[in-house]
């Protein structure tokens, strides 16, 4: 059942993904830089604040409300998006934080950059979205 549960939500974040992106399939601008916008989340505490930091190789995340954050290791790309697994350093969910693993999905969307996150913890799976404009 976890499993169907966690493809069902990749399946959803897709369809967000590619619905904000309308270059999902041009050539990508360039993504290097911080970027900060506002999440919204299936479950937990949305309306908080992603701050992202793109480096040429990876990079960091800060979420200022939850006081956590985390690095990221690119992974890969395919056609306009960049995938990333982040790991929580600061604030995390082991160490009594809210904050919890998961992997980062971002595209150029116009001048704007969509972000999707997805991970799971105690057999819930969680998703979360946002549009963000460089900092």
């Amino acid at each position: 059942m976890m499993r169907g549960s966690a493809l069902l939500w990749t399946l959803v974040l897709c369809v967000v993904l590619a619905t904000q992106s309308r270059l999902v399939f041009a050539q990508p601008q360039a993504i290097t830089g911080t970027w900060t916008g506002t999440a919204a989340q299936n479950a937990g505490k949305s309306n908080c604040t992603v701050v992202l930091t793109i480096t040429s190789t990876g990079g960091e995340t800060n979420y200022p409300e939850l006081n956590c954050g985390g690095k990221l290791k690119r992974v890969g790309s395919a056609n306009g998006y960049v995938f990333y697994m982040e790991t929580i350093t600061r604030g995390g969910k082991n160490s009594g934080g809210s904050c919890i693993n998961g992997t980062v999905t971002i595209a150029p969307a116009g001048s704007n950059l969509v972000w999707g996150w997805v991970g799971s913890y105690g057999g819930q799976v969680y998703v979360a979205w946002s549009n963000l404009v460089r900092k």
